[in-house]
């Protein structure tokens, strides 16, 4: 008789261990230390964390890609949605023995609780064009699991797809933009040369035009083109989500005075 799979639920439990992986390119984080410099990563890393990637002459380009991907590694096993990475609640420092030791404080710590999570390993590997990370949460044997839903029935099948109609909205070269809107757009094409346009409704998160790494490139240039100063970590999933929301909360009269 055939079984439904078996689904962790969102935030852990006992008895689960959600891992967490990530990939960092050597070539993106080379690029993104050319164009800003160092100050680029200060969004990301702590000092203590720029300091451990340092050698006497420079910044050690795979240590610092190794910290980036150990931090995205650590954030997946937290499981939680609509969330952008906590880059600086994230702390990946080098033991006294070399390997890495993960700290967790303010909104990654209260994740982390509301997971039933203690605390959370790392180990990170590195050769010459990537750096891969793997973390696992230590579980906090005195949590209360978050209780699972009720098994539902077997779902239907699905309707036969409706013809396909033209988008309600769109954000076409055509289109009148502010330069500054247009230019973030054109940034989101220039990234993804498989796109001949980016719909005003496309979701750029779930899509993945706007990744982790990205992502903090893409506030340096939205706090360029839009005027703002721009907090990563107040910033909501929601003000970025799409082009049409990015218009409303960056680039109207009432937000540029904001």
């Amino acid at each position: 008789m055939p079984t439904r799979p078996v689904v962790a639920p969102p935030a852990g439990g006992l008895g689960w261990a959600n891992l967490g992986m990530d990939i960092v390119s050597v070539t993106r984080v080379r690029r993104l230390l050319r164009l800003y410099g160092e100050d680029f990563f200060q969004r990301m890393l702590a000092p203590g964390e720029l300091a451990d990637c340092r050698t006497a002459a420079k910044l050690d380009v795979l240590s610092l890609c190794g910290r980036i991907a150990a931090k995205e590694a650590a954030f997946k096993t937290l499981r939680v949605r609509a969330v952008f990475l906590p880059w600086r609640d994230i702390i990946v420092r080098r033991s006294e023995g070399g390997w890495p030791l993960v700290e967790l404080h303010r909104s990654a710590a209260e994740m982390a609780e509301r997971s039933g999570i203690a605390g959370i390993t790392v180990t990170i590997s590195h050769d010459v064009d990537y750096a891969v990370a793997v973390a696992a949460p230590v579980l906090d044997p005195n949590a209360v699991p978050e209780p699972l839903p009720a098994p539902g029935p077997a779902p239907e099948p699905a309707p036969a797809p409706a013809p396909p109609t033209p988008p309600v909205h769109s954000t076409s070269r055509r289109d009148t933009m502010s330069d500054g809107l247009q230019l973030v757009k054109n940034w989101l094409l220039a990234r993804h040369e498989e796109l001949d346009d980016i719909a005003g409704d496309l979701d750029l998160i779930e899509t993945r035009l706007i990744d982790s790494l990205s992502f903090v490139e893409f506030v340096f240039l939205l706090e360029q083109h839009s005027g703002r100063a721009i907090q990563l970590e107040t910033l909501e999933v929601d003000e970025i989500r799409t082009l049409d929301a990015i218009r409303t909360h960056f680039f109207t009269a009432q937000a540029v005075q904001a």
